[in-house]
């Protein structure tokens, strides 16, 4: 193999670590690590091949050490390849992480303070790139923002009903995320020329989200200050009254880091059901007569329908429908209870085609022929930090 000019992606979330290795545009490999039973356990996957491992570490804290030895090890790499940059997801509130850039002191700083604000959605990210500047101490980090793509929402979509100097002085917006993963999208669709002007995107994983996309621009979306508002989600409530929430804090006697943690942590599909976060399980637990998985998968279903009426509301209208992520790439059972009450804005799908759709390789409709498109399509967040952090590292 010559000597190739690597980009290594990290994509840090608090139960996984997540690393790609991109180069010339091409992934290379891929490599998971998560902490199970007591142990780290790392799969590595290139060339079609997967190995496993384990590590006796006490915690993710420190993997991003293997990364390189893996990839040496499974023959991905040589000697003679070097990651010349490392791009890094970074979800959090505030304008001064609205924009891919460089990391530096002032990042960093950045971050520490807005830790102290909201530590659950920053404390992973920063501990992440403080381990990599110590294991590739020479190689520029480029910290890719998720609420880039938002930017360009409606100037009242970044309010909630406060006093605005208030909010203008702590920086308390709807900034708004998943943006890596709807921008990767619109970028593709719009390639393909299947992206006309008025689309909603439905982000649907563990973390779950609605876009509204006008002329290949987002105008809302239904995060906020952090991915914790908008749809019931794997393990977030979505939104919530704040008053029922301090009812909670009060009633479990938390402190405010423990509410947070409460209502991104165990709630959502896991809180309602009290079983599983697992859509598959769920499914399957409603089929046994479970009356509780049957409400959380009816509650997480309406609240996406409420929400694609939202963002077709905030366009004067919607042209096409599209979903991905996970559940919506995989769970044709879902899909089709979403569709099934959306026949009164022109979507109808053809059930077949639906059923058969499974982690589409290539973008697929499965609207009959008089329905507007109803887009499937698999995401690549990898890629799309890839190409950010390279195209800013040549800026």
């Amino acid at each position: 193999m010559a000597s190739e000019s690597l980009t290594l992606v990290v994509n840090p979330g608090s139960a996984s670590r997540k690393y790609a290795v991109f180069a010339n545009g091409f992934c290379w490999a891929t490599i998971n690590f998560e902490f199970v039973d007591g142990r780290v356990f790392g799969k590595i996957e290139h060339a079609g091949q997967e190995y496993s491992t384990t590590y006796e570490d006490a915690d993710l804290s420190g993997v991003s050490r293997y990364v390189m030895p893996l990839l040496r090890e499974r023959q991905v790499i040589d000697d003679t390849d070097e990651v010349k940059v490392i791009g890094i997801r970074v979800v959090a509130p505030g304008s001064r992480f609205m924009q891919d850039e460089l990391v530096t002191v002032e990042i960093e700083s950045a971050m520490h303070e807005a830790q102290q604000i909201v530590p659950l959605h920053i404390k992973t990210e920063l501990y992440e790139i403080r381990q990599l500047k110590q294991h590739f101490p020479s190689v520029p980090i480029i910290s890719v923002s998720d609420s880039e793509f938002h930017a360009t929402k409606y100037p009242w979509a970044w309010h909630y009903g406060i006093d605005t100097d208030l909010a203008d002085r702590f920086e308390i917006k709807r900034f708004g995320y998943h943006g890596v993963s709807v921008g990767s999208i619109v970028r593709d669709l719009a390639e393909k020329n299947m992206l006309p002007s008025k689309t909603v995107i439905c982000h649907l994983g563990s973390g779950c989200s609605v876009t509204a996309v006008l002329d290949g621009a987002s105008v809302d979306t239904t995060m906020g200050y952090t991915p914790l508002e908008g749809l019931v989600m794997a393990s977030r409530s979505g939104n919530i009254d704040i008053s029922a929430a301090i009812a909670i804090k009060r009633e479990l006697n938390l402190d405010d880091e423990e509410l947070e943690r409460y209502l991104n942590k165990q709630s959502g599909l896991i809180g309602v059901s009290g079983t599983s976060n697992d859509i598959r399980q769920l499914i399957t637990s409603e089929q046994n007569g479970d009356e509780k998985a049957a409400l959380a998968l009816k509650l997480f279903v309406y609240r996406i329908q409420q929400a694609i009426g939202q963002m077709a509301a905030s366009m004067g209208g919607i042209d096409s429908l599209v979903m991905t992520a996970t559940i919506s790439e995989r769970s044709s059972i879902i899909r089709s209870r979403i569709l099934d009450n959306l026949g009164f804005l022109g979507f109808n799908y053809d059930h077949n085609l639906n059923d058969q759709t499974f982690e589409p390789a290539e973008a697929t409709n499965i609207a009959v022929e008089s329905s507007k498109p109803i887009i499937i399509i698999s995401t690549d967040e990898a890629a799309e930090i890839a190409r950010r952090a390279e195209q800013y590292n040549t800026l």
